[in-house]
């Protein structure tokens, strides 16, 4: 399961080089630290006439699903109702999200807790993404909620979680920019499901059968009675 209710700011179409049309969508970043976040929301019918509908510049309320691409590193956004007009200063960036934790990374320094979440959606054929395919997202986690995290998930144990998108940048040896896109926890928004950690047999030291001992026959030794110590 993912969902996201955010608002953003309307920048424009942007064309695919395969030609496919979306509209992008940057929401607010959150802090001093990293961007704007570029959201493509996919034209549906839940979205209605979003295309042609806004100008730039146009404050939008977005309520859907995110699709992170693993082919263009873009979040792609399924409208599941129509893009509404915001007219105040109101700020939203909420994430929820549902799946497996998976490849936890800690940084002891930093008190930062880096993993990944695997989480199922519903197929989407103009993203390529079946029912069988599963939408990685980049979590992180900061301080005594990452130390609660790290002891309390393992490898595949399913976890709920509320949380912000956001997106950073930087520049290449090459000079080349580039950016990625991450879901930081908020704090306590969050629920791990199942055991917790997995429970492996000990090993009990291996008995040894019982061995029947021989029984030995003790001889009875006879003494001789003399005559002189018998009582009569």
């Amino acid at each position: 399961m993912n969902t996201f209710t955010g608002i953003g700011s309307y920048k424009g179409e942007v064309f695919t080089d395969n030609g496919l049309r979306f509209m992008q969508v940057d929401i607010p970043k959150i802090g001093n630290k990293g961007a704007d976040v570029p959201i493509f929301v996919v034209p549906n019918k839940a979205a209605g006439e979003t295309f042609d509908a806004f100008a730039p510049g146009a404050r939008l309320l977005l309520n859907g699903r995110l699709y992170p691409s693993r082919q263009d590193y873009k979040m792609y956004f399924v409208p599941n109702s129509p893009l509404q007009i915001v007219t105040t200063n109101i700020t939203l960036n909420k994430v929820t999200l549902a799946g497996g934790f998976v490849n936890p990374e800690f940084n002891d320094n930093l008190g930062l807790l880096k993993f990944t979440l695997m989480c199922s959606a519903p197929a989407q054929t103009l993203l390529n993404h079946t029912w069988d395919d599963s939408l990685s997202f980049r979590m992180e986690s900061w301080g005594d909620d990452a130390k609660r995290i790290q002891t309390l998930g393992h490898k595949g144990r399913q976890m709920v979680l509320e949380g912000m998108i956001r997106y950073s940048t930087w520049q290449t040896a090459e000079g080349a920019k580039r950016g990625g896109y991450s879901i930081r926890t908020r704090a306590g928004l969050y629920q791990f499901f199942g055991k917790r950690k997995t429970e492996t047999d000990v090993e009990k030291p291996e008995s040894k059968p019982n061995v029947l001992k021989p029984v030995t026959k003790q001889s009875t030794v006879v003494t001789p009675v003399s005559e002189d110590s018998l009582p009569f």
